[in-house]
C-alpha cells in the first residue's frame, strides 16, 4: 500500500514561484488567443467531430468489416423504442414485444453503418449472430467510453 504524501511536501513538490505562475497565465492566454471563437468555425468542428467513424474489426484478421458512425443523443432515443427502455434484462421482454421489435437491430445497422451503406434486410441477410454481437458491443463500448449507461438496444 502507497504510504500517503503529507500536505506540506506536496505543497512543496508543486509549489511555484510567483514569476512562474505569472509566466503560465501569459502562456494560457496566448493559446486562447490562436484558438477560434467563430461561432461557424467552431459548428464545423463540433461536426467534424460528431462525423468520426470507427471500424469494427475482423477478429481473426484484424481487418475492418464496416465503420460505424457516431449516432447523436436524439437519434439514439429515435431509435431505441421507449416500449423496450423499461426492460434492463433481454431475458424479461415479453416474447410479443420482442417479435415486434425483432428487427430492430438491423434497422440500427442500416442507420449507423457508414460503410458498407445498405438497408436493414440486407443486414439481416449478410450478417452472422457474431457479427451482430459484435455490433452491440461496438456501439455499448462506445457509450460506456462516453461514460453514458446503456442497456438493450
Amino acid at each position: 500500500m502507497a504510504q500517503k504524501e503529507s500536505p506540506q511536501s506536496f505543497v512543496k513538490r508543486h509549489a511555484k514561484t510567483p514569476e512562474q505562475i505569472a509566466e503560465e497565465i501569459v502562456r494560457m492566454e496566448t493559446a486562447k488567443k490562436d484558438m477560434t471563437q467563430d461561432s461557424a468555425a467552431l459548428e464545423a468542428n463540433l461536426r467534424e467531430f460528431n462525423d468520426i467513424i470507427d471500424p469494427i474489426l475482423n477478429p481473426n484478421s484484424g481487418k475492418p468489416m464496416c465503420w460505424v458512425r457516431r449516432p447523436s443523443q436524439k437519434e439514439w432515443e429515435e431509435m431505441i423504442p421507449a416500449e423496450l427502455m423499461k426492460y434492463r434484462d433481454a431475458g424479461k421482454i415479453p416474447e410479443e414485444i420482442a417479435k415486434k421489435y425483432a428487427d430492430q437491430q438491423f434497422q440500427m445497422m442500416a442507420k449507423l453503418i457508414a460503410k458498407p451503406t445498405h438497408d436493414a434486410i440486407w443486414w439481416k441477410a449478410n450478417s452472422n449472430i457474431l457479427f451482430q454481437e459484435m455490433f452491440q458491443v461496438h456501439l455499448m463500448d462506445m457509450y460506456r467510453k462516453l461514460g453514458l449507461d446503456i442497456e438493450n438496444f
